[in-house]
């Protein structure tokens, strides 16, 4: 049998072995100085992200502090709650395993005299401020989805949609108690080109080809699907309301038939234009009528947020600029999101 002391021989000897055969200087008695790989593209947008949700999350608290009780306006205080509740399950959304598990561990058996990092200096005081960090925040996120990995990408939209549609919430209810600055608008398409340079030992990660196939064909169905309608919609109501429909229905129509060029392109399936879709349960009554734009809303969003994930880097501007696009929409629509749409989110108890 050999002894534990023969196989650490054994070990040893191979390691002063295997150099001579390479090439390089040698150490022995302690390993060679650890020089970490530079940052990622995941990395630096990480800690951007995770720094400008710190600073928000500082001022969410700070404006729902300052709240005058007595002032008798529910949407603002909702809002703000509905900000203050998504905040760190987005944080948490957002660290890698390695610093969930140092932080869950940390919760569990804190250090002693451990205290909270104090809020930054930069962190907005008033209504004002926030929303401009909310808007700071979504452009982030979007320039970020933009060049970051695939199955980072679907989170970081999934934020920036949530953002959005929160930033107009928060406006909305903020303009009944006083001013508010002119809203920026979301980056279009055509705007989000690469903004940061991806560094050279960076590889490149995107989803599957299938699943990427499978999500265009999908979005470019529920497209058309939300074009046919908005224009059945437009025939039953008049005037302004009317003209809304058409404008969506136009604006549907025409993302459909540029995810099928790009479908073509890359050898994708290509949806074609339906003449006549069918009508959920069959008939569009007043109710159905009702609550259409907010489910092909709903649906679209779900869709454009994954073709973000799955998509090339040079395919996702459409899919990122319409997940933002429908967010906003949403938020005349609806009084709540989920903090990551299109995500199941595991509760952690992880606080920000």
């Amino acid at each position: 049998m050999t002894t534990r002391r023969g196989v650490l021989r054994i070990a040893v000897g191979a390691m002063i072995m295997l150099p001579l055969a390479g090439c390089g200087r040698v150490s022995l008695g302690g390993p060679e100085e650890y020089t970490p790989p530079p940052p990622g593209i995941d990395d630096l947008y990480r800690i951007d992200l995770l720094t400008l949700l710190h600073r928000v999350t500082a001022g969410t608290d700070h404006v729902m502090q300052a709240l005058d009780p007595a002032a008798g306006e529910p949407a603002l205080p909702a809002a703000l709650t509905a900000l203050s509740t998504a905040l760190p399950i987005q944080r948490t959304a957002l660290l890698t395993g390695a610093q969930l598990e140092r932080e869950l561990e940390a919760e569990e058996d804190p250090a002693p005299g451990r205290t909270t990092p104090p809020p930054p200096a930069d962190a907005p005081t008033d209504i004002a401020g926030l929303l401009g960090a909310l808007e700071e925040l979504r452009d982030l996120a979007a320039a970020a989805a933009r060049q970051v990995s695939g199955s980072l990408a679907r989170p970081v939209i999934a934020i920036g949609a949530h953002t959005a549609w929160i930033s107009v919430r928060l406006r909305t209810a903020a303009s009944t108690t006083g001013a508010t600055p002119a809203p920026t608008p979301a980056p279009t398409a055509e705007e989000l080109a690469p903004s940061r340079e991806v560094p050279a030992t960076d590889p490149p990660s995107i989803g599957a080809q299938a699943d990427y196939h499978t999500v265009i064909e999908q979005t470019q169905q529920e497209e058309w699907f939300a074009g046919y309608l908005h224009e059945v919609l437009a025939a039953r109501v008049e005037d302004e309301a009317r003209q809304q429909h058409l404008d969506q229905a136009e604006l549907h129509r025409t993302r459909a038939e540029q995810l099928g060029l790009i479908a073509e392109e890359d050898h994708a399936p290509v949806v074609a234009r339906q003449a006549v879709y069918a009508i959920p349960g069959g008939t569009l009554d007043a109710e159905l009528a009702g609550e259409l734009p907010t489910l092909l809303s709903q649906g679209l969003l779900v869709n454009h947020i994954a073709l973000v994930g799955a998509a090339p880097f040079e395919r996702r501007p459409l899919p990122l600029a319409a997940a933002l696009t429908e967010a906003e929409r949403l938020a005349a629509l609806v009084d709540r999101m989920e903090p990551l749409p299109s995500l199941e989110v595991e509760d952690l108890s992880l606080g920000g």
